[in-house]
């Protein structure tokens, strides 16, 4: 598809290119001439592996002969090709021997020598794959007797030297002049029909006892109108082609049951439909050369769809282009049979088969419509919809079916058991089901039979049904390109006052179809340039020589603004005044390159300074380059990375000693920079020779310079605590790895300590995870924060003091230290845990005998039955938090614990060993006596703070 849509719009330049070049009569003065082109068809699909044998019978149909072979290869080859239009009108007069162009367009061509200029002009543009599909034509069009006039295609008048240079897409201009010739030489594809590709009709639904149906559908077609380009004023007409379509649809004896019609089975076997689609016509309404705005009416062409018989001879034939001559000669056809039964008195069930012959007709009339086109030209306007149109047509030729006597139903073999009018009241009394079964059955199947005819084939020549597709060009014109070219000295990309022009000689050239159309030298001083092109889409670099074609930088010196070196100018019909173009040169380098983020992520090499696989961009990034002039340091040139990573600094030319800076955060180092390709490494984390990188000597050079980035390795932070010992404590880390890697944990404290990693980085250290780590391999799978960089990830130091005096203090070292991954260089990443022996808790308790309503104190009196309440209340002595204080309590004597009593700080705890700070517990001693203990951790006591523990016992 792709190729065939670059066909049409290389064609519409070419129509477009007409208008402006002086072609369609004498240009006036100091005026432009509304004129435009409209380009009625065709509208091209692309070549696919389904498609090439269409194309293949197609082809070989139109031109009579068959004996096309194509692959979907060779048709894309040359639905690829363009080529120069002045070169194939040279080829042409070569093989017409004519010296002239308007001769060659006038002479009678074979379609031998149509397509051999098409190959010479291909040769010459080197496309050999053009070359060699085109010259496998050649055999199926060696032996045609026929002739066509490429100027019946093209119509060019007057001189044709300005578009000389315009693309022509080979396909598109096979296809027009395959139509042409078909047209010429009066010739149907009836000999070579077109097998159409299956398409599968899906009857399940329509509660006719069938399923899945894939007729086979051949085509036969014809040309009545070829496709021609017109170009003029206002009331100029046009046309598309118009084509007459056999389709014989083979239903394969397709078995239905009838409704109404009990015990009958209505058997499809081959339906011949004939289309006529009669070239859609417009008038260009208005053109208006000031605001290049094109007005069309345009109607779709008529369609006419007949179902049963018409001979060939009369459907075909070309010179009777009223419509309804051809379909004046329909007649009915047998389109299937009913099979039913017959009860006879006496005689019992007696089996018939009734032969279905039907003729219907259909005229698919489509309304006036008018469309406008603005610029950008060239641009397509479509009237009308085939999917739209195809389901109407298909419903009035069915609801034609009903006309009496379209349908009838006759007895295909003698019946002499079934009295005759016993036999004429069964057929009148099967032909309403029989009718009701066609309508529903045909409507799905005829149009998918159509759709998949324009589909396949009607499109490939620019045709559908109540469809009318136009290309409009635009109106001819010739403007003056003035600008001018300075130095730029910021650069800013805006001239400013006292900026001229004092660079090397310098051209600025407009280049069309890969030629230059015009050239001016840029003057020294003002740097003003001026120069003519006619009506037409230009690209206007500034380079060194007027025959460039290409932006080339003048030596020492680098485009800003544009940034490419060249403008796009666009000549359109309207076109009053172009505005100046202003091209701005930097003298010096300009550096431009990525921040990355080198890490390795998606498939990458991390630590290579090469961004790869998904390695993410660095943005909002600021960037810098410093320099001397005559060794006095200039103030530095900042630049900041886009979305993508991307950043742009100049250079000036006179600077020296050049150095670039990608400034890392304090949380990241440079893994490496390259230059040009060249990579240049990180020795050690802060590598002198990266974080000011020295850069070659300005000299009028785009240079490339990207920087990879990675994280430093991150512990964080400090912690300290204080408890009396033997002390247990853990400390909560965040331990960020920074890049991929291999770590390697320690600590150094007097103290015992074992470290457990968050290992899926949840946050938490789970108990799955609760296995002592020494160290851990980092790669880019590693989880990943909000910004891409690989996440911080929890790490827990447990400490245990043992036996310690109070007052000891262990201030242990926790270290990370890493290996980068598939590098020598290493990182080390640390924090304190400060643990200090404090003395203990003072533990005081109180029993209240909550029966008698007493008061707290260290004894009571108590009989049976009665509740007492005990207190214990630990109280830190000092002015530093003690951490880690566990009360413990074991009961002694009868009495007994009272279950749900356990409190803290006045807070209810469950008496289980759960996720609570205490529990009532019962076991054994070694004598198998019951030890009952209440365990509570405390929270921290902070100086001079104090918690309590209540419970509640009863007396036996």
């Amino acid at each position: 598809m792709n190729a065939l849509k670059r066909a049409l719009r290389s064609l519409t330049v070419l129509i477009a290119v007409l208008a402006g070049s002086g072609l369609l009569g004498p240009a006036r003065a100091g005026s432009c001439s509304a004129v435009a082109c409209v380009a009625a068809g065709p509208r091209l699909l692309s070549v696919d592996s389904t498609q090439s044998p269409i194309l293949n019978a197609l082809f070989g149909g139109l031109l009579g002969g068959g004996g096309v072979t194509l692959s979907a290869a060779d048709w894309n080859a040359i639905a690829n090709a363009d080529i120069d239009l002045g070169l194939f009108l040279n080829a042409l007069k070569t093989q017409t021997a004519v010296g002239t162009t308007s001769g060659a367009l006038n002479a009678d061509v074979s379609v031998l020598q149509f397509v051999n200029a098409a190959a010479q002009a291909a040769q010459t543009q080197g496309n050999t794959a053009a070359v060699n599909a085109l010259n496998l034509l050649t055999p199926a069009v060696s032996g045609l007797s026929g002739t066509l006039k490429v100027g019946d295609l093209l119509k060019l008048e007057g001189d044709s030297a300005a578009f000389l240079t315009s693309k022509l897409n080979v396909l598109n201009l096979l296809t027009g002049g395959v139509q042409l010739f078909n047209y010429n030489n009066a010739l149907t594809t009836g000999s070579s029909p077109i097998t159409l590709n299956p398409v599968a009709v899906n009857l399940s639904g329509l509660g006719l006892g069938a399923g899945t149906t894939t007729p086979a559908v051949q085509v036969s077609l014809r040309v009545i109108e070829p496709p021609v380009y017109r170009c003029g004023p206002a009331g100029t007409s046009f046309n598309t082609a118009a084509i007459r379509a056999k389709l014989n649809v083979n239903l394969g004896g397709l078995n239905l049951n009838v409704p109404g019609l009990s015990g009958a089975t209505l058997k499809l076997t081959t339906l011949n439909l004939y289309l006529e689609v009669a070239e859609a016509s417009g008038t260009m309404s208005t053109v208006n050369a000031i605001t290049d705005a094109l007005s069309l009416n345009a109607q779709p062409g008529l369609a006419q769809l007949g179902l049963g018989q018409i001979s060939d001879s009369v459907f075909f034939d070309r010179n009777k282009k009223d419509l309804t001559t051809p379909f004046a000669t329909l007649t009915q056809a047998i389109i299937g049979t009913v099979d039913l039964s017959v009860s006879v008195p006496l005689v019992g069930s007696v089996p018939i088969v009734l032969n279905v012959k039907a003729k219907a007709f259909a005229n698919g009339t489509y309304p006036l419509g008018t469309v406008n086109a603005a610029p950008p030209y060239p641009q397509t306007v479509t009237v009308g919809s085939s999917s739209a149109a195809v389901g109407t047509l298909v419903g009035t030729l069915l609801t034609s079916l009903g006309t009496p006597g379209n349908l009838t139903l006759e007895l295909r073999d003698p019946a002499p058991l079934v009295p005759a009018a016993l036999l004429t009241s069964t057929i009148s009394s099967a032909l309403g089901p029989v009718l009701n079964t066609l309508g529903v059955v045909l409507q799905p199947i005829l149009e998918a039979t159509l759709i998949a005819t324009v589909d396949q084939v009607l499109r490939l020549l620019g045709v559908g049904i109540g469809e009318a597709v136009f290309t409009v060009g635009g109106v001819g014109n010739v403007c003056s390109v003035t600008g001018r070219v300075y130095h730029d000295l910021q650069p800013s990309g805006a001239p400013d006052a006292g900026e001229v022009w004092d660079g090397p000689a310098t051209f600025v050239n407009a280049v069309s179809g890969g030629s230059v159309a015009a050239s001016a030298s840029v003057p020294a001083g003002a740097g003003t340039f001026s120069f003519s092109v006619g009506e037409g889409s230009y690209l206007v670099p500034v380079t060194t020589a007027a025959t460039a074609t290409a932006p080339a930088q003048p030596a020492g010196y680098v485009f800003v603004g544009p940034l490419s070196g060249q403008a796009a100018v666009t000549v359109a019909n309207n076109t009053v005044s172009l505005a100046d173009l202003e091209f701005g040169l930097f003298f010096g380098d300009r550096l431009t390159g990525r921040l990355f983020r080198d890490d390795g992520l998606g498939g990458g090499t991390p630590h290579d300074a090469a961004q790869q696989g998904t390695e993410a961009a660095l943005s909002a990034r600021t960037v810098t380059v410093q320099g001397s002039v005559g060794g006095a340091a200039q103030p530095a040139r900042t630049g900041s990375t886009d979305g993508s990573g991307a950043y742009t600094l100049f250079v000036p030319g006179s600077w020296t000693g050049v150095t670039f800076a990608a400034n890392p955060a304090s949380t990241e180092t440079l893994t490496g920079l390259t230059l040009n390709g060249a990579s240049t490494l990180a020795a050690s984390l802060t590598d002198p020779a990266l974080t000011a990188f020295a850069l070659p000597a300005p000299a009028g050079q785009d240079r490339t310079l990207n920087a990879g980035l990675t994280g430093r390795a991150a512990l964080s932070p400090d912690r300290a605590a204080r408890g009396e010992a033997p002390l247990s404590v853990t400390y909560a880390h965040t331990f960020t790895p920074g890049t991929p890697g291999t770590f390697t944990f320690a600590s150094t404290g007097a103290f015992s300590a074992a470290l457990y990693l968050d290992s899926d980085c949840d946050g938490t250290v789970q108990a799955g995870e609760r296995t002592p780590v020494t160290g851990v391999t980092v790669t880019s799978d590693w989880p990943r924060d909000a910004q891409g960089a690989l996440k911080g990830c929890a790490l827990e130091v447990s400490v245990t003091s043992g036996a310690a005096a109070a007052g000891t203090v262990d201030a242990a070292l926790i270290t990370a230290a890493s290996t980068w991954q598939g590098s020598a260089l290493q990182d080390l990443a640390s924090v304190t845990d400060t643990t200090t022996i404090a003395a203990g808790a003072v533990l005081s308790k109180t029993v209240q005998n909550l029966t008698a309503s007493g008061t707290a104190g260290t004894v009571t009196t108590a009989l049976p039955q009665d509740e007492l309440r005990y207190c214990l209340t630990a109280t830190n002595p000092g002015v530093d938090t003690l951490t880690g204080v566990i009360l413990t309590d074991t009961l002694t004597g009868a009495a007994t614990f009272v279950p749900g009593s356990l409190t803290l700080n006045g807070a209810a705890l469950t008496d289980l060993t759960d996720t609570d700070a205490g529990e009532f517990v019962i076991t054994t001693d070694t004598d198998g006596n019951p030890v009952r203990t209440v365990t509570v951790r405390l929270p921290d006591l902070t100086g001079l703070g104090s918690s309590s523990v209540c419970f509640d016992v009863q007396i036996p």
